[in-house]
């Protein structure tokens, strides 16, 4: 099916979202591929994650259409992130089954998360927030989610290995809402950026976007 979501953030941004419904032999005909993205997908063993990779990188696309860029695929670099090949826009993707998110910027790095509320967020929450957002999300699954989604976006528009979600990565409280931006901080030895991070619900989901 075509997006869910083509949403334009600001001039410079635009974030989709697409539900995956296709069979992973319509995706493969209908997902642009470069030869590195092609192998990257062809290494996926797993169905539902090859065709998740896909989704995500089918936002991207059609971001790309909604603005008049030729796509020519995507590629990884040694730290994971993706990027679009012969272009200088930076790009995000994710994806939790059945769907799939991308997110361009024009001039600014980015990064995108979607998960859904689950029981294992509960479980590992003293891994990946401080104390102060322990106390404060409790157990509340669809805090905690946002708090994933939130400092998994950062830890992307990073773009870099290392950074710890607890220690790093600070988002601070917020009320819960269908869609809101809170405000957050990476935190990196003595310096700290401030980073707001915008978030979505949309069956069952939250996606959270940073640049």
């Amino acid at each position: 099916m075509p997006a869910v979501k083509l949403e334009k953030i600001n001039n410079n941004s635009f974030w989709c979202l697409w539900e995956i419904t296709e069979s992973l032999e319509q995706m493969l005909r209908n997902t642009v591929l470069s030869p590195e993205g092609k192998e990257e997908v062809e290494r996926i063993h797993h169905p539902t994650t090859k065709i998740e990779s896909l989704g995500s990188r089918r936002c991207i696309q059609e971001i790309a259409k909604e603005i008049g860029m030729d796509y020519q695929g995507i590629y990884k670099d040694e730290f994971d992130k993706p990027h679009l090949i012969d272009s200088k826009y930076f790009i995000s993707l994710s994806h939790s089954y059945p769907y799939a998110a991308g997110i361009l910027h024009k001039k600014l790095p980015v990064g995108i998360d979607i998960e859904k509320p689950i029981d294992k967020l509960l479980r590992v929450s003293r891994r990946f927030l401080s104390n102060d957002e322990w106390l404060y999300a409790g157990d509340d699954l669809k805090k905690l989610c946002v708090y994933w989604t939130g400092k998994e976006a950062i830890y992307k528009l990073n773009g870099k290995k290392g950074l710890s979600f607890k220690n790093n990565i600070y988002i601070h409280p917020f009320q819960l809402k269908r869609r809101d931006v809170i405000k957050s901080e990476l935190r990196i030895n003595e310096l700290s950026a401030k980073i707001a991070v915008n978030y979505r619900y949309h069956d069952g989901h939250y996606i959270a976007f940073c640049f």
